[in-house]
């Protein structure tokens, strides 16, 4: 059964490594199309009359900043992914940070192609996910670095093995403060 899991362990790290390899290939080719198809148009816009050059730049500066904008969302999701693959687990503080890009991506490029309660809405997630990470960004933080820790420390070869190596390491500390605690009553 070990070896059953170690196998499926596998096979989900190599689908997040694909996964991983298509998000960095579709980044590096969304990103150079998008800046060729930039400096297509402000080629073009040379030869122009001012107030048309005017028009052209509007629309060409909100086209480069809804890709940068796309760009900051999937460099957050490799993120997510090569954590995965790392530590087998996701961090809440990737989770919130994506949560609020992506709202405010939306709300800002694609404002008018939700109805009114959708935007409120994304509103409301956006602060929210903002508020929790704006006030909680500590624990969220120790929370990522605990995790990452205790997952260092184990290398087990079956699930079960893993969730008592984790037990052990958790529980450790405690055990330690404990003795030092009994050591110090018993030398007053």
């Amino acid at each position: 059964m070990g070896s059953f899991i170690k196998v499926l362990n596998f096979c989900v790290s190599f689908v997040a490594f694909i996964t991983a390899s298509a998000l960095v290939l579709f980044m590096l080719v969304g990103f150079v199309t998008g800046i060729y198809d930039i400096v297509l148009i402000m080629m073009d816009t040379v030869f122009m009359e001012p107030i048309e050059r005017q028009l052209v730049f509007n629309t060409v500066n909100t086209e480069f900043l809804h890709t940068i904008a796309v760009l900051i969302i999937l460099m957050k999701a490799y993120r997510i992914l090569v954590e995965y693959m790392r530590y087998h687990h996701i961090d809440i503080k990737y989770i919130v940070e994506i949560g609020i890009i992506a709202c405010v991506l939306e709300l800002l490029f694609n404002y008018g192609d939700y109805s009114e309660d959708m935007r409120l809405i994304m509103l409301g997630l956006g602060i929210g996910f903002l508020a929790v990470y704006a006030f909680r960004y500590d624990t969220l933080k120790k929370a990522m670095k605990d995790t990452q820790d205790i997952t260092k420390n184990v290398s087990p070869q079956t699930e079960t093995e893993k969730e008592e190596k984790i037990e052990e390491v958790v529980t450790k500390p405690k055990k330690t403060v404990r003795k030092t605690v009994r050591r110090k009553k018993k030398e007053d």
